[in-house]
């Protein structure tokens, strides 16, 4: 077993970490992928010529998924074998799962798992873990709850804290940007109907109601944006992060 050592780093996965709750251990460093960009080009005939569409879609870069494996193994008795892999398949076959590594506490990777490989030499066993992840890593840390400070990369962290928002009249709220677009949910409480409840971005009015609002237009840059509000009510923004 010298090719599987507990040092260095391991993951929770769906809340469950590969070391401390399977004693399982990873033999490879090179678990995460990098995803393939989605490009698009014309080739125009009898020239040299190709014209990029590779953002005329959506105005920026899109990607495919990207692939988690993990190399996994533990010495475990040969008689309780079965009944270990029996219950990890379970655990994770097929199953949507969220994956923080040790390495990256602040973010979570999403995305579908298979369990395959397994081979035994007497109280070894070995398996793959393999993930179809999203291309991008999302925030631990969502903008509408409590903050989690331990998990914080005070180098490259962004603390956004948008709740509980009071708004009698007019007022705005500037959104920092993370490196992707993301489409905020607004939470409305002791909403005035007498009063014109709306938000404002870009130029376009978007009408609030109580309880969840999210406008699948209404989408953050990644250099971020400000919000302006109008009407009676207190809201709590849910913006959560992420980056490649």
């Amino acid at each position: 077993m010298s090719e599987y050592t507990t040092a260095g780093f391991g993951a929770t996965i769906n809340g469950k970490h590969t070391w401390k709750d399977y004693s399982l251990v990873i033999g490879n460093t090179d678990i995460v992928s990098e995803p393939s960009p989605k490009t698009n080009y014309i080739e125009v005939p009898g020239s040299s010529i190709r014209i990029d569409l590779t953002e005329t879609l959506t105005g920026q870069v899109e990607y495919e998924s990207r692939q988690l494996k993990f190399s996994l193994g533990k010495m475990e008795r040969e008689d309780l074998w079965p009944v270990f892999y029996r219950t990890f398949l379970k655990a994770y076959q097929g199953k949507e799962v969220r994956v923080v590594l040790d390495q990256e506490p602040d973010v979570y990777y999403h995305g579908r798992a298979e369990v395959s490989g397994f081979s035994r030499n007497g109280r070894l066993g070995t398996f793959t873990l393999t993930i179809d992840a999203d291309a991008y890593k999302y925030e631990i840390n969502v903008s509408s709850e409590d903050w989690l400070w331990d998990v914080l990369n005070f180098e490259t962290g962004i603390i956004r804290d948008y709740r509980g928002i009071s708004i009698s009249g007019s007022s705005s709220k500037l959104l920092e940007g993370s490196g992707i677009p993301v489409v905020p949910v607004f939470y409305v409480n002791n909403l005035d109907e007498s009063a014109s409840n709306y938000i404002t971005f870009n130029g376009t009015r978007y009408t609030l109601q109580q309880g969840r609002n999210r406008f699948a237009d209404l989408v953050i840059p990644v250099s971020g944006g400000r919000l302006y509000f109008y009407g009676t009510y207190t809201v709590s923004i849910e913006f959560r992060g992420g980056s490649l």
